[in-house]
């Protein structure tokens, strides 16, 4: 997986660092559900800052204690507007 997110320039590290401030509560994140009409697959969109403090879109399964992470991405210039507004609701 780290080789298939850096040929798309995610580095792996900035994914598990997003995760784990998440879990110790230094950093907020955005948690979306979704659900893929066509396979019926229960995911969880993360949107959250890395430590740089660029935005980035984690789609994972979360299931308990586990989070099974199923891509990252850098977020589209739209949802880059909308994560600042939830970042001053939440702030």
């Amino acid at each position: 997986m780290a080789h298939l997110l850096s040929q798309a320039g995610i580095d792996i590290d900035d994914v598990y660092d997003l995760i784990s401030a998440w879990l110790t509560g230094e950093r907020p994140i955005w948690f979306m559900p979704a659900v893929d009409d066509a396979t019926g697959l229960k995911a969880s969109v993360l949107v959250g800052r890395t430590d740089g403090g660029d935005p980035l879109v984690i789609l994972a399964r979360v299931e308990g204690k586990d989070i099974y992470i199923i891509n990252a991405f850098r977020p589209t210039l739209e949802l880059i507007a909308d994560f600042r507004e939830w970042e001053t609701r939440h702030d």
